[in-house]
C-alpha cells in the first residue's frame, strides 16, 4: 500500500513538473519570441494633420552624431532635411576634418529634404572623426539674404 502511494506521489510530482516546465516555456516564448500584433483600430484611424508652428525668432539646426555612407561610391541614398518650423532656406555642406568639401546641397525649403547626396569623391571604408556639416541659412526673399549658420561635428561611418 505504501509503495502504491509512493508511486502515485511520484507520478503526480512528475506531471506537476511537466506542467510547470510547459508553462515556463510558453511564458518565455510569449515574452521573447512572439511578434507584437498591430491593433486594427490604430490602422483604421485617419492620419492627423498637425499644424507646424513656424518659429521666426530662431533657426532649428538638426544634429547628427554620425552619418553612414557607402564606401567606394559617390552616389549615396542619404538625404538631409530642413525642419518644417524654420522660415529660411538651408544650404548644407559636408566636409572632412581637413576642410575638404565632400558635398553641397541646393537650397532646401523648410519641411523638405535634399536630393540624395552625391559625393565629390569616393571614400574608403572606415571611420572619419572630425567631419562636419556646415549649415548656411538664407532668407526666403528674392535676394536670399544670408542669415546666421551653424557648423556641427559629425562622425562619418563609411561601410
Amino acid at each position: 500500500m505504501r509503495e502504491k502511494r509512493s508511486t502515485d506521489n511520484s507520478k503526480i510530482i512528475i506531471v506537476l513538473l511537466l506542467i510547470t516546465a510547459i508553462a515556463i516555456a510558453i511564458s518565455i516564448w510569449a515574452l521573447f519570441f512572439r511578434q507584437p500584433q498591430e491593433s486594427k483600430e490604430a490602422n483604421e484611424l485617419p492620419p492627423v494633420e498637425q499644424e507646424i508652428e513656424k518659429n521666426t525668432d530662431s533657426i532649428s539646426i538638426p544634429g547628427y552624431e554620425g552619418i553612414t555612407l557607402e564606401a567606394d561610391s559617390v552616389q549615396q541614398s542619404l538625404c538631409l532635411s530642413n525642419p518644417p518650423q524654420n522660415t529660411c532656406y538651408f544650404v548644407i555642406a559636408l566636409y572632412l576634418e581637413d576642410g575638404t568639401m565632400l558635398w553641397e546641397s541646393d537650397y532646401i525649403k523648410p519641411g523638405e529634404e535634399s536630393e540624395p547626396i552625391v559625393l565629390n569623391q569616393k571614400l574608403q571604408e572606415g571611420t572619419y572623426q572630425g567631419a562636419y556639416l556646415q549649415y548656411s541659412c538664407y532668407a526666403m526673399n528674392n535676394e536670399r539674404t544670408q542669415l546666421n549658420g551653424a557648423k556641427t561635428k559629425v562622425t562619418l561611418r563609411v561601410k
